[in-house]
């Protein structure tokens, strides 16, 4: 039996969440019930969201699309909120469909459409900031009983830094990594092993079907945001979030550990740090190490059927 899953993703700046929805949409043992958006302009990155559904064919654009906390909890944000919400548009934004050819947004609010559909055998996969889960536990803690695990690409413990999923909005991250609830971690470092060579990106290229073309167009836009940013070479896409997904359906992908991961919130260089303590009984599960060849092939497998 599929597992369901609702994606919880920041969509439209970086490039893997748009790879992680596809390759979602290629895994017949997933079974999509909804996606929220999370952080800034959560309504054009539900725009982008609803595309990559649209192009894939009607049984996909059927999956509601709810946005959610633009946001955060964060006491130290890493954005001016307000300006950020106000002008910034993903960079992804051109490969957006129009308006009119979309089906509609969900009405709901990303957080309570968590709660309504977090239902005892659903599981929210979080690939952006935590806000929307954090706030559905703050609004109704019950709803932590009908959460069977939680998959999450968050994260890094071998580089000390601050991982941008967590760094967005560490006091939530605190809020749901103590929540008990289980998990499955992908921290920054499996992204940066299951990275895009030159030939992946023609491969894609060379596939005719909509889905990957729609998909090659998004990585042509987060190129190009980062060459007029003055940044050289051209990045090649990492394959962070997506790897949520390949472990869930081949955890064999990867290498795994156990154990408990903590936020850092107080230090005054270290806000938003992860560390992670190895433990058979703890409730999180992190990759460690991935079989990169072998994800890499599982994602254009899975892309190039849809």
């Amino acid at each position: 039996m599929a597992t369901k899953i609702i994606l919880d993703t920041d969509i439209g700046d970086d490039v893997d969440d748009a790879l992680c929805l596809g390759l979602i949409l290629g895994c017949p043992e997933v079974d999509l019930r909804g996606v929220t958006t999370v952080f800034a302009n959560v309504d054009a990155r539900a725009r982008q969201a609803r595309t990559i559904l649209r192009v894939a064919g009607e049984k996909f654009a059927k999956v509601p699309v709810s946005a959610g906390c633009g946001g955060s909890m964060a006491s130290r944000p890493v954005h001016n909120i307000k300006a950020y919400l106000e002008n910034h548009l993903p960079n992804q934004d051109a490969s957006c469909l129009p308006e009119a050819e979309l089906p509609k947004a969900d009405p709901r609010h990303g957080v309570d459409f968590l709660l309504d559909e977090l239902k005892g055998d659903v599981a929210p996969v979080t690939i952006g900031a935590m806000t929307n889960l954090a706030m559905a536990i703050v609004k109704d803690w019950r709803v932590t009983k009908r959460i069977p695990k939680i998959l999450s690409m968050a994260a890094e413990f071998r580089t000390p830094m601050a991982e941008w999923n967590i760094k967005c909005d560490p006091e939530a991250a605190h809020i749901v990594f103590s929540s008990g609830i289980p998990m499955d971690i992908i921290p920054w470092t499996i992204g940066m092993q299951v990275t895009f060579r030159q030939e992946h990106l023609d491969r894609l290229d060379k596939c005719k079907r909509p889905l990957a073309q729609r998909l090659a167009m998004a990585i042509r836009c987060w190129q190009g945001d980062w060459s007029e940013s003055g940044k050289k070479p051209k990045p090649m896409p990492h394959l962070f979030d997506p790897m949520t997904i390949a472990t869930l359906v081949r955890p064999d992908l990867c290498t795994w550990k156990r154990g408990w991961v903590k936020v850092e919130l107080s230090g005054a260089s270290t806000y938003g740090y992860t560390t992670f303590k190895d433990d058979e009984k703890g409730p999180h599960r992190v990759a460690w190490d991935a079989k990169v060849d072998e994800c890499l092939d599982f994602w254009f497998e899975r892309i190039e059927r849809v």
